[in-house]
């Protein structure tokens, strides 16, 4: 990855189960408790991490997996909430999964910028906030095309997977995970098959 952006490669067929879509909000309540607990260690591990990246200008090898796990396992799981994904989250095997998120590997980054991280992401946390209540609100159709048709459509699924790549990628900034700063065109993405 030569600029050190995140990608989603979403190979996600349009089929759904029409019993998993309707029981999603009580099928996810196990992977919400794992990101709670997990979150809870997330938090110092970023203090950590922005200590490290102002000292040697690249994060430690243990911390940007732990961190990227946390990533891919999020979106892995907001994908399947939101039914961009048919395939159940896996915390254990993110690599595998069809809505796959790929992190560039440990990039250099300017300690100037990891200085002020945090307040140079505002706008693009604002805009996040916005496309996560666009993907909310589009989660609505997706699940009553998916109880009734057992498919989800392109365009929701397009318009999720936009939203979603762009909040991942502001969370992979904050989180010190890449150097680049959320850009609203994708970078190379790989995007859901017909079907």
């Amino acid at each position: 990855m030569a600029d050190a952006r995140l990608r989603v490669h979403a190979l996600e067929p349009l089929r759904r189960r029409r019993l998993a879509v309707l029981l999603r909000l009580l099928l996810v309540v196990p992977h919400y408790v794992v990101l709670s607990v997990w979150a809870f260690l997330v938090a110092p591990a970023v203090a950590i991490a922005w200590l490290a990246l102002l000292i040697e200008g690249r994060l430690p090898i243990w911390l940007q997996r732990f961190l990227a796990a946390f990533v891919c396992y999020q979106g892995q799981v907001t994908a399947w909430f939101d039914l961009l994904s048919a395939r159940y989250p896996d915390p254990l095997h993110t690599g595998d999964h069809p809505f796959r998120i790929e992190l560039p590997e440990r990039p250099r980054q300017k300690r100037l910028v990891t200085l002020f991280r945090l307040p140079l992401a505002v706008p693009a946390i604002v805009l996040g906030s916005v496309l996560n209540v666009v993907l909310s609100v589009a989660a609505i159709p997706a699940w009553f095309a998916g109880v009734i048709f057992g498919r989800n459509t392109a365009g929701l699924q397009e318009l999720g997977t936009f939203c979603l790549r762009y909040q991942l990628e502001v969370q992979a900034y904050v989180m010190l995970l890449t150097p680049a700063y959320p850009r609203l065109a994708p970078p190379e993405v790989t995007t859901t098959e017909p079907g």
